[in-house]
C-alpha cells in the first residue's frame, strides 16, 4: 500500500498562484504521491483540449490499429507478428504523471509479461470477432482480473507522451517554470524535481477531463451499470447469471465477457455503452477529497497546529495523547467549523477516503511540530491500516477510520487488532464518522471494548466524529 509522506504539490514546489493549473484544466498533481485517478482513453475524445481530442486521441488510434493489425495476421504465439505486437504493447512505467496506485516514492515498476500476454491473447480474441476498434484496449481491466485501469493508464499515457509533453512544456514556458531537456536526450524540455536519493523525476501535466476514479479492487458496479445500459446485453448477461441466486463479483465479469465475446456486434454495443458512460473525475463533487486537501496544503495550517510539544521520552502514551490531539482538532473542525461539507457530494457521503485524506493535513501539522511519523496506509503486515503513528521503534499508535455505513463491528473486534499485533502495539484508535446512520453500531463496540478492560486487555479507544450536515456557522445557536 502507498505510504504518503509530506506530500509536495506541483503548485506549490513550483511557485504557482492558486488556480494557475485549474484554469489551464490541468490536474495539479503531487510530486512524490500518486493520486488515485488514471487515464481513460475513452476519454480522449471528450476533453476541450483540441491536443488531446485530436492530435492525441488519432496517436492512441493509429498506435493500437497497429496493434491489432499485427495481432491479425498473427499465426502463433511468439512469431514475427506476435512480438511485433508485444513492443507495441509497452507496460514499462512512463514519466511522472501523478496518478496511479504508487507510493510516496514515486518510482513505478514495470507490470509482469504475464500481465501483456494476458492483454494480448484477449486483444487478440476480440479482434478475431471482426472488432477493429483500437479503443477495445480501455475495457481490458473489466475482462481480466489482473489488468488494472492503472496499468491502462500508464500504457496510454506512454503511447500519448508526445502531446502530454506538448502541453506540459507550453504550460511551463507560460508561468516561467525551469525546464530541462535532460542533456538532450529527451524531445522536450519538461520540469522536475529531486528525490532525495539523488534522482532527477520528470513530470508531465495531465488534463483533468481525461482522469477518472480508480475503482476499489473487484469493483464492478460501474462495468454492470454500463452494461444494462443496452437492453440485449443486459438481457443476454442475465440469462448466463440465471442458475445464481446472488452472484458474485468474479460471476458477474464472467458473464459480462462470455456476453460481449459472443459476437462482433454484442461488443460494439458494449464498448459504445461504456464510452457514453464514462465521465471524468468531477473536482467539483471530489468524490475522494484531494481538491479539498490540495486546498489545505496551500493554505496556512497554522490553525490546525498545537503548539504543545510533546516529551516522547516518557512512552508510547505520550504519542496517544498527541494522536487523540490531532483527532479532537479533526473531530472540532468537522463538528464546530465547516469541513464536514468536503465530507458530502449531493447528499450522500463521500468516500471514505476523503475524510482520511482531510484528516492526514491536519494531523501531520502535529506530527511535524513533535518530530512524529505519519504513515497513512502503512502496511502492517496484516493489511494495511489507515493511519501509523511511530516517535523509534517502540512508540506506535494506530488509528483506523471508518464511514458509519461500513463494518463498524468487524473493524474495531477484527482489523484494528490484527493490524496492532502485527505493528507489535497495544495502542489503537478507533475513529467513526457519523453520517447519521451509525445506529446500535456504537454500543456494540463499547460493550467489546469494556469487555477486554474488564478482562484486563489493552482496549483500543473509541472516537466518533458528527458529520452530519449542520447549519452554518451564522445560524447556530
Amino acid at each position: 500500500m502507498a505510504k504518503v509522506r509530506n506530500p509536495i504539490l506541483f503548485s506549490s514546489h513550483f511557485g504557482l498562484k492558486p488556480g494557475a493549473l485549474e484554469a489551464d484544466g490541468l490536474i495539479d498533481p503531487f510530486l512524490n504521491v500518486d493520486t488515485q485517478l488514471f487515464i481513460d482513453p475513452a476519454l480522449l475524445e471528450k476533453s476541450a483540449h483540441d491536443l488531446i481530442k485530436k492530435d492525441a486521441l488519432s496517436t492512441f488510434r493509429q498506435h493500437f490499429e497497429n496493434f491489432l493489425r499485427l495481432l491479425m495476421i498473427s499465426e502463433r504465439e511468439g512469431d514475427a507478428a506476435w512480438k511485433g505486437a508485444q513492443r507495441l504493447l509497452d507496460l514499462s512505467e512512463p514519466a511522472d504523471n501523478g496518478l496511479g496506485y504508487g507510493s510516496s516514492r514515486r518510482a513505478g515498476t514495470s507490470r509482469p509479461e504475464e500481465i501483456r500476454e494476458m492483454i494480448i491473447r484477449t486483444a487478440k480474441e476480440i479482434a478475431t470477432l471482426g472488432v477493429k476498434d483500437p479503443e477495445m484496449l480501455s475495457l481490458m481491466g473489466f475482462f481480466e482480473e489482473n489488468v488494472g485501469p492503472d496499468t491502462i493508464s500508464d500504457f496510454t499515457t506512454r503511447v500519448i507522451i508526445k502531446e502530454l509533453s506538448t502541453l506540459t512544456e507550453g504550460f511551463c514556458q507560460k508561468h516561467g517554470i525551469a525546464t530541462s531537456d535532460d542533456n538532450g536526450q529527451s524531445e522536450f524540455s519538461l520540469p522536475y524535481f529531486d528525490l532525495a536519493n539523488g534522482q532527477r523525476k520528470f513530470v508531465v501535466l495531465v488534463p483533468s477531463d481525461i482522469v477518472r476514479q480508480l475503482p476499489m479492487a473487484n469493483d464492478v458496479s460501474e462495468i454492470w451499470a454500463a452494461a444494462s445500459q443496452n437492453r440485449r446485453i443486459r438481457e443476454r448477461v442475465n440469462a448466463f447469471l440465471a442458475e445464481s441466486v446472488r452472484p458474485t463479483i468474479a460471476e458477474r465479469k464472467d458473464a459480462i465477457k462470455k456476453t460481449v465475446l459472443e459476437s462482433a456486434d454484442l461488443f460494439n454495443l458494449f464498448l459504445a455503452s461504456v464510452k457514453s458512460f464514462a465521465k471524468s473525475y468531477s473536482q467539483e463533487d471530489d468524490e475522494l477529497g484531494y481538491m479539498k486537501l490540495r486546498e489545505m496544503l496551500t493554505k496556512d495550517l497554522a490553525t490546525y497546529k498545537s503548539s504543545r510539544e510533546v516529551n516522547l521520552i516518557d512512552g508510547p502514551h505520550k504519542v496517544l495523547e498527541l494522536v487523540h490531539e490531532t483527532i479532537d482538532m479533526f473531530k472540532h473542525h468537522v463538528e464546530k467549523g465547516n469541513l464536514w461539507e468536503a465530507l458530502w457530494v449531493n447528499g450522500r457521503p463521500k468516500k471514505e477516503r476523503a475524510a482520511q485524506l482531510l484528516y492526514f493535513a491536519i494531523a501531520d501539522c502535529f506530527c511535524k511540530a513533535n518530530d512524529i511519523d505519519i504513515s497513512p496506509e502503512a502496511n502492517m503486515g496484516g493489511g494495511p491500516i489507515d493511519f501509523k503513528f511511530s516517535a523509534g521503534y517502540e512508540a506506535r499508535v494506530l488509528v483506523e477510520m471508518k464511514r458509519s455505513q461500513g463494518t463498524v463491528k468487524h473493524g474495531y473486534q477484527k482489523q484494528l487488532e490484527i493490524y496492532k499485533d502485527a505493528a507489535r502495539t497495544s495502542y489503537g484508535v478507533f475513529v467513526i464518522i457519523d453520517y447519521g446512520d451509525l445506529g446500535a453500531k456504537l454500543e456494540a463496540i463499547q460493550i467489546l471494548r469494556q469487555e477486554r478492560i474488564e478482562a484486563g486487555e489493552q482496549a483500543s479507544d473509541i472516537v466518533v466524529i458528527d458529520a452530519t450536515p449542520k447549519e452554518s456557522a451564522s445560524k447556530r445557536k
